[in-house]
């Protein structure tokens, strides 16, 4: 209690009437004393007090009230002019309190209260303690004289006023002890300090004799040693305590509240002063920030991307870092698809230094007369030379075809050993002037070319005579019957429609899209069931030409090598039948329009789109001997797809189950000619006139098929069949 900051507890005290006495009567305002004694007995108490005589009664003490404030703290210094000198900070540090009151404590537990004042009258410094568990009252008192004895007997050498601060301060922070060291007896310890003097310190030590038992209490003494100073702390507390310092909070609130409201004002006019200055600041600042940021975002993934590479771990896409080593790769499709291990041969020099010889041909020389190339002295010698001249010869035989509609491919796939993809693709690139004109290097042209046959797998339909092939159709197409002069065709252009041809089946591993969906293979998650196959040709195109021993682009220019890669991205996606009507009802609705062709960009797309379309699909329309080879093979490769969806008991595609070959097959392919390639050959020749002799050839196809059926009907009349699964099947010989 106190001051204010010692937390006083009153538990224990529990008030107990008490008669009136002499006592009593000098302090008129308590008319109820404690019943400090757990153990007495309330009618015990009151005997005790009746028993005490008018002679027992000590003198009667004035009425305790505050006196007069002081300058500094609010109460007059009550010091004698004599005490002045010898006690100086005895009227400041207790007198000026009325009394100090200290919790005695064990942890939590209260043990009981010691209290510190002076009498009124004798003005002597009393230090008493108030027991709680037994109720019992010890005191000690202090006259001047006195208490400047006990001073020097402890040695302390501090003056009075260090003294009488120390003693309070123990008062007020709870640090003063309490021991026993009798029943009777009890000592309050007080440690004197000065900050003077911070190194050094005392012990004061007040012994306190009981003079008030708690089994029988001394009512007189009760009150004079624990009601009398408590009453005077509570006393101290209210009038200075709660009170005047709501009043001084209230007023400091009242004058902070003015000088914020003002500071407020003041600061919201420099504040509008400041924001047409600060507003575009804060606006470039915001732009320099998101662009921080964006510094930021690159210079850590610098960081990661240095700190991968010191430590050899290159985070890469799956086909990035399968081409790193150059050239075609092996990639498992799928667990049905048979492993397939690219392997780079090198075709014959000698029949590639030939081709380089022949085109592009001089305007003297016609296609037919190519051949002359070979009677060329150094040439026939280094025939002679390699034995292989027969090989030769004949190759250029077929060459001699390459503008015809009936280029016979199988053949030259025959005879070069299986290198008819390369040889036409190189042939058409020299016999354009495209290599000249791009400045291509012809290594890097033969190693590109040798790695993209590589990569096709030996399918019975989708392998690299099938590229050579179309190759050749959309060559024939772009060329020969006309669609360059229709379409302005540039050379870039042309260029991207025979790579697009090459490659349009890179990788094919002979099962279609949809098995790719339904399996819920690899490539359909990559590319969401969208055009799976001529995504993954053209990625791993382009993946092949990253590395520069492969990059037949490394000499175009950056709007050159942009031109020829969105043409070639354009043409092999439309070769996915998914597109097919979509991109058939466009060229409709742009045949029904007057304007030129090659007036917009993508009317020319479109075109070639057709183009590489026509040519993947123009076995339906070639020569029936060409036309029933490749029907043979694309049936043997529809088969394998049944074969293995049968065993992954899913439900078999249609035309791709063999036990239904009889029935199927010849309805499924004039079904195609029907309803797919003899509309597209009626379209181009619509724009090239010169294409209508393929719509006779597709009729011609369909009636081959009318024949073998009703041949083999007839058959089936005739013959008792052997095996039920094969009777009546119309043979894909010729």
């Amino acid at each position: 209690m106190g001051n204010g900051h010692t937390k006083q507890s009153t538990a224990g005290l529990a008030s107990a009437p008490l008669p009136r006495s002499d006592q009593t009567k000098a302090y008129p305002g308590y008319t109820k004393v404690a019943n400090l004694s757990p153990n007495a007995d309330h009618a015990e108490a009151l005997a005790a007090t009746a028993r005490l005589t008018a002679e027992a009664a000590p003198r009667a003490l004035p009425m305790v009230a505050p006196s007069a404030p002081s300058s500094r703290t609010g109460w007059m210094n009550m010091d004698t002019p004599a005490n002045t000198t010898r006690l100086l900070g005895k009227g400041k540090y207790i007198k000026e309190y009325g009394a100090l009151a200290m919790s005695h404590r064990a942890k939590t537990v209260l043990l009981g209260t010691l209290f510190l004042f002076c009498e009124a009258e004798t003005e002597s410094m009393v230090v008493s303690y108030h027991e709680k568990s037994t109720g019992s009252v010890y005191t000690c008192s202090y006259t001047d004289a006195e208490l400047g004895q006990a001073k020097e007997a402890a040695g302390v050498g501090f003056s009075w006023a260090p003294f009488f601060k120390s003693i309070a301060t123990a008062m007020i922070k709870s640090t003063a002890t309490v021991t026993s060291l009798t029943p009777t007896r009890k000592d309050a310890g007080f440690t004197i300090f000065d900050r003077k003097e911070p190194s050094c310190t005392y012990s004061f030590v007040v012994p306190m004799e009981m003079v008030s038992n708690g089994c029988s209490p001394n009512a007189q003494e009760v009150f004079r040693y624990v009601m009398y100073p408590l009453t005077r702390a509570l006393r101290y507390n209210r009038t200075f305590g709660s009170s005047s310092r709501r009043e001084m909070y209230a007023q400091k609130l009242e004058c902070d509240l003015t000088v914020h409201a003002a500071a407020a004002t003041q600061h919201t006019t420099y504040v509008d002063k400041l924001l047409p200055t600060v507003r575009p600041l804060r606006e470039e600042s915001a732009l320099h920030s998101h662009l921080a940021m964006a510094v930021g975002r690159e210079v850590r993934n610098l960081e990661r991307c240095l700190k991968a590479r010191e430590e050899h771990i290159i985070t890469k896409h799956p086909l990035d870092q399968l081409y790193d080593e150059g050239g075609a790769q092996s990639f498992q499709h799928t667990l049905w698809c048979p492993e397939y291990i690219p392997q780079e041969e090198d075709p014959d020099e000698l029949l590639s230094l030939c081709i380089r010889c022949a085109f592009p041909l001089d305007p003297s020389m016609k296609l037919s007369d190519i051949s002359s190339v070979l009677e060329r002295p150094e040439i026939r010698k280094k025939m002679d030379a390699s034995g292989n001249g027969r090989v030769i010869a004949e190759a250029f035989e077929i060459f001699k075809g390459i503008d015809h509609w009936d280029y016979d491919t199988i053949q030259l796939e025959i005879i070069t050993d299986g290198n008819a993809l390369f040889y036409t693709t190189y042939l058409l690139l020299y016999k354009l002037d495209l290599v000249r004109y791009f400045n291509l290097d012809d290594a890097v042209l033969r190693r590109f070319l040798i790695a993209v046959q590589s990569a096709y797998h030996p399918n019975p339909y989708h392998n690299a005579m099938h590229g050579a092939d179309v190759t050749q159709i959309n060559y024939y197409i772009m060329i020969v019957a006309g669609l360059s002069v229709k379409c302005c065709l540039s050379n870039e252009e042309i260029f991207a429609g025979i790579i697009a041809g090459a490659v349009h089946d890179f990788d094919h591993p002979g099962l279609n899209n949809n098995f790719h969906s339904r399996t819920g293979a690899y490539l359909a998650t990559l590319y969401n069931d969208r055009s799976i196959l001529e995504n993954h040709h053209l990625a791993c195109t382009f993946e092949l030409l990253r590395n520069p021993r492969y990059n037949i682009f490394a000499t175009l220019s950056d709007e050159q090598r942009l031109l020829v890669r969105e043409t070639i991205l354009e043409m092999v996606l439309a070769t996915d039948m998914g597109n097919h009507a979509r991109i058939f009802k466009n060229f409709q609705v742009r045949m029904s329009e007057a304007t030129e062709w090659h007036s917009k960009k993508e009317d020319v797309r479109l075109a070639l789109s057709m183009s590489i379309k026509m040519a993947d699909i123009s076995n339906c329309a070639r020569p029936n001997h060409i036309y029933a080879e490749w029907a043979k093979n694309i049936s043997k490769e529809f088969y394998l797809q049944g074969d293995a969806e049968r065993k992954l008991n899913l439900s078999i595609s249609p035309f791709m189950d063999r036990t239904k070959e009889m029935g199927e097959f010849p309805k499924g392919q004039v079904s195609f000619m029907m309803y797919i390639v003899q509309p597209m050959v009626e379209a181009i020749s619509a724009l090239l006139p010169s294409m209508t002799f393929a719509v006779n050839l597709c009729v011609d196809n369909k009636e081959y098929w009318r024949r073998k059926t009703e041949e083999a009907q007839q058959a089936e009349s005739v013959e008792t069949p052997v095996n039920s699964e094969t009777k009546g099947a119309p043979s894909l010989e010729v």
